[in-house]
């Protein structure tokens, strides 16, 4: 993730105001980085529980809007500990994602309509869906600004689902990209069009084109408390490969 965001502000140098870099040095070697973008957590790479925990302590030293991390469960965990030491706050687990790859597209029933590209005329439709996507699934992170939509409209990253009749019934959009890999997510169906396959038929869609255009494979993060979205991933032919935690800072 950390290098997914490098990734971003080479493309789109505006989506993130502020950015902060990291890193933890050993006999010259980096061992462990760092990239905070605010008003979001800052997200930690893979890395041992001690070098963790030095990150955790500095940068809790160094900065006022610190309220949380992400990252690999146990080194998220070292870091927040450390970050909280000597404070009134505690370390809580907020949630825990998995962290899944592809690269072979499993067959999947057909679902009825197609995908397209959003264009600009979806701009109002995908800031709704944003904005329930954020309701639903992560009400803990930054809400989805005011030009959310027409982001997903214009950017040439985002799919949707149609019914037969043209309806969109579902979107899903292409995230960070580094080293072959391309991230889909988020992907959202409003509850009325759900049960139908949709956003399983989308997401493997998604899957074959990024595939086909030369990607080595494709990653996504699911809430591993929501075992419907994982067994659908599961289907589509991603494979689990990591556990990634969402930790908060709690007063008391």
């Amino acid at each position: 993730m950390p290098l997914g965001v490098l990734a971003t502000m080479r493309t789109d140098p505006s989506r993130y105001p502020v950015v902060r870099l990291r890193s933890v040095s050993r006999d010259g070697e980096c061992v462990g980085v760092l990239v905070h973008t605010p008003p979001w957590n800052p997200t930690i790479s893979s890395t041992e529980e001690d070098v963790a925990a030095l990150m955790g302590g500095a940068y809790a030293a160094e900065t006022h809007d610190l309220f949380g991390v992400f990252g690999p469960e146990a080194a998220a965990s070292a870091f927040a500990e450390a970050a909280v030491t000597g404070s009134e706050e505690h370390a809580e687990i907020e949630g825990r994602m998995g962290l899944y790859e592809l690269r072979e597209v499993s067959p999947v029933p057909e679902a009825p309509g197609r995908m397209r590209l959003a264009n600009g005329a979806d701009a109002t439709l995908l800031q709704s869906w944003g904005e329930a996507f954020h309701a639903e699934a992560v009400p803990n992170d930054p809400p989805p600004t005011s030009n959310t939509g027409i982001r997903y409209a214009t950017n040439g990253r985002v799919h949707l689902w149609e019914s037969p009749e043209g309806v969109p019934v579902s979107f899903a959009a292409f995230g960070r990209e580094i080293e072959g890999f391309v991230s889909v997510g988020p992907v959202y169906t409003p509850p009325e069009a759900r049960g139908h396959g949709y956003a399983t038929a989308l997401v493997a869609a998604m899957s074959r084109q990024a595939l086909a255009s030369g990607r080595r494979g494709c990653t996504l993060f699911t809430d591993l408390a929501n075992p419907v979205s994982n067994a659908i991933y599961e289907k589509i032919g991603y494979r689990r490969v990591g556990t990634m935690a969402r930790v908060r800072f709690v007063e008391g």
